[in-house]
């Protein structure tokens, strides 16, 4: 009895786009701190909102947390931002899969529009010494040449000259650039040259078994797990590896299992793969679908109809339950071989 089903829908849409996204010069903008579920972004003297700023979803959602309407202007804000052009690095997000979509993607043009002294101006909590004690932003940023103190924010609203805003080269779950497709393999170059690894032909897993938080999870993964482990699979648990390692350990694996995840989007940064994923949902997140394009990937995403939504778990959005778990995981090794 077959117990997965090819995913064939997605959710979003999956435009690739050739050209380089567009770069605004925003002139005597506002800026107005961060702060979740208030109005914060750039704005244009009249107080209407930078659009180029704005990280839309499917084209069209703003951000959760962002507001858009304010009733300040250029007029009724005081302080004036240290005068000198800045170059818009968007909202900081430290989460591993927010920072690849919705942080790095804008990005692409930095190292070419940037002067020395040109300051990255952003949005975002904490600061830039605690973002840069995260492995995967401090790579990721060092290899853009990026310090700590090339990044500035602004703790109440200021008026500001000159910011270059470039547009993102990934829209989340709309559009994806070959601009963030030549920026993160770039950035995957730099990594694999400065460490040893050899290619592998063993299939490797992507287990969240011993995540303490996540979006999603499967209760009894350690099933499916066990029954890979025992066929010959090697199983991962990125967490415990840092950045630069996951990168280098990707790209020396053809063969790519795991139930989706943002460990997936690392794909980005290595050599065409082979991507088998267990879906959760009928539906793919096109954001899946847009790195896959981009980075070349073949890759199948499969959905067993029998998972069932399971009781809350802290540090879990959702927690389902897979019944007949070493089956599927056998079915999803004989997709290895198909």
């Amino acid at each position: 009895m077959k117990l997965l089903d090819l995913c064939t829908t997605i959710w979003g849409s999956a435009e690739i786009r050739e050209a380089s996204p567009l770069i605004e010069v925003a002139r005597h903008c506002l800026y107005l701190p961060y702060a979740g579920g208030q109005a914060w972004g750039l704005f244009a003297e009249d107080g209407q909102p930078v659009n180029r700023a704005i990280d839309f979803r499917e084209g069209i959602f703003v951000p959760s947390d962002q507001i858009l309407t304010t009733r300040l202007t250029a007029a009724t804000v005081d302080d004036v931002a240290p005068d000198g052009v800045y170059i818009y690095g968007g909202r900081i997000n430290p989460h591993f899969g927010h920072f690849l979509v919705n942080t790095l993607s804008r990005y692409w043009a930095v190292t070419k529009i940037r002067s020395p002294n040109t300051k990255i101006l952003y949005h975002g909590s904490g600061n830039p010494e605690d973002w840069f004690r995260i492995p995967f932003v401090a790579t990721a940023f060092s290899m853009l040449g990026l310090l700590p103190r090339d990044f500035v924010s602004f703790d109440k609203p200021v008026r500001v000259r000159s910011v270059v805003v470039p547009g993102t080269s990934l829209e989340e779950q709309h559009a994806g650039y070959r601009a963030y497709a030549d920026l993160c393999r770039g950035i995957g170059d730099r990594i694999r040259s400065m460490g040893e690894f050899e290619q592998n032909k063993r299939p490797i897993y992507y287990s969240k078994t011993r995540l303490r938080s996540a979006v999603g999870v499967i209760s009894n993964e350690m099933e499916i797990e066990t029954v890979l482990r025992e066929a010959g699979v090697e199983i991962i648990y990125p967490e415990t590896l840092s950045f630069d390692d996951q990168v280098r350990l990707m790209s020396s694996r053809e063969q790519i299992l795991g139930s989706a995840g943002s460990f997936l989007h690392a794909s980005i940064f290595c050599p065409p793969r082979k991507i088998t994923c267990l879906n959760v949902t009928e539906q793919i997140n096109s954001n899946y679908t847009l790195i896959d394009t981009l980075a070349g990937n073949s890759a199948t995403y499969h959905y067993p109809p029998e998972i069932k939504l399971s009781n809350s778990k802290e540090g879990f959005l959702t927690v389902r339950y897979l019944p007949d778990a070493g089956s599927v995981a056998r079915e999803l090794l004989g997709l290895l071989d198909a």
